[in-house]
This record gives C-alpha cells, sequence and structure tokens, in this order.
C-alpha cells in the first residue's frame, strides 16, 4: 500500500521516535536535531516513500544541502566558543604574567581621597581627587580581581599607576 506524501513526514518522525526511545536509557532527551538524527529522517523517508512516486532528486539534495549548511554553522558557532575560552584563558595568563612581574618593584598606587564619611571627594570638574603611595610590591592576590600589597596593604591593580621611577612631567611655563 502506497504511503501518501503527506503521512511520510510523521512515520519518519515515528520511525526516529521509536528508535531513540529504544537507544535512550537515562540521558536527557534534546530539542535540537543532530545530524544523526537527519540521516535516520532520510533513510526513514526513503523507507516509507511511495514507490510509484518517489522523492523528487532536486528536493533530497535541498535538504542535503540545508544540512550541510547547519553542519557548517554548528561547526563555526562551536569553533567561535573555543576561540572565546581560548581568549580567555589568554587574558588570565597575561594578567597574571602581568601582576606576578610587579614583585618586588616599585610603583606608584592612586588612592582615592575620602571624606570622614567615606565618600570620595571631588574636585571642581567632577572628577575624584587623588593621592598616591609608592611602595615595593610584596605581593600579589590572584584570587577574584587581580590584586598587589604594597607596605602591607592591599591594593587593586588597576590602582597602579606607574612602574619604577617615573620623572615628573615639567610644565612649561608661557612667557
Amino acid at each position: 500500500m502506497p504511503v501518501e506524501s503527506t503521512n511520510l513526514m510523521s512515520n519518519a518522525a515515528q520511525y526516529i521516535y521509536d528508535s531513540e526511545k529504544a537507544t535512550q536509557s537515562s540521558a536527557a532527551s534534546s530539542n535540537t536535531m543532530t545530524t544523526d538524527d537527519y540521516w535516520k529522517l532520510m533513510a526513514a523517508q526513503l523507507q516509507y516513500q511511495d514507490m510509484t512516486n518517489p522523492m523528487d532528486n532536486s528536493e533530497m539534495m535541498n535538504q542535503m544541502t540545508q544540512m550541510s549548511s547547519m553542519s557548517a554553522m554548528t561547526q563555526l558557532s562551536n569553533a567561535i566558543a573555543n576561540f572565546s575560552t581560548v581568549t580567555n584563558n589568554l587574558s588570565t595568563v597575561t594578567l597574571t604574567t602581568y601582576s606576578t612581574g610587579l614583585l618586588g618593584k616599585e610603583v606608584t598606587i592612586a588612592v582615592p581621597v575620602k571624606d570622614k564619611d567615606g565618600k570620595e571627594v571631588k574636585d571642581e570638574e567632577g572628577k575624584a581627587k587623588i593621592d598616591t603611595i609608592k611602595g615595593v610590591v610584596t605581593g600579589v592576590d590572584l584570587t577574584g580581581a587581580t590584586s598587589v600589597y604594597v607596605n602591607g596593604k592591599k591594593y587593586e591593580l588597576s590602582q597602579v599607576m606607574a612602574v619604577g621611577e617615573v620623572p615628573e612631567e615639567k610644565k612649561e611655563e608661557n612667557a
């Protein structure tokens, strides 16, 4: 008995469902279609097709092309995700190398000026006023936000303004 084309997809889907149900034990099912699912669906379509009205070759090629495109996009997505991971790891290594390279070096730290209530003091332009502290880096804390220890106190790495002896800029006077 020939199978009508409207029932072809439902029969194929039922075939995939039955074969998945038989092979899955405790793994959670996914709503995404994998390449294996596609090939199972294609095999089911070919198995259940009406021999007097076989699947159109161009339709089959179109489906294969779509699957190939989907596979390529999945691979590209995975490559981008891997690149992101590599970039994050490289960033962590660079930050660790930089901060540990500060050990034993003299640094200048920016410390915001605070009023008696603990609020940052701002100048007339609205910028935070800062004091500077010079000292030698005696330790580095790599947990959480990277910090350095100078003169026995912990400072964020972002507070390091200069490393080593930096000459002060001479302001030119207008004559």
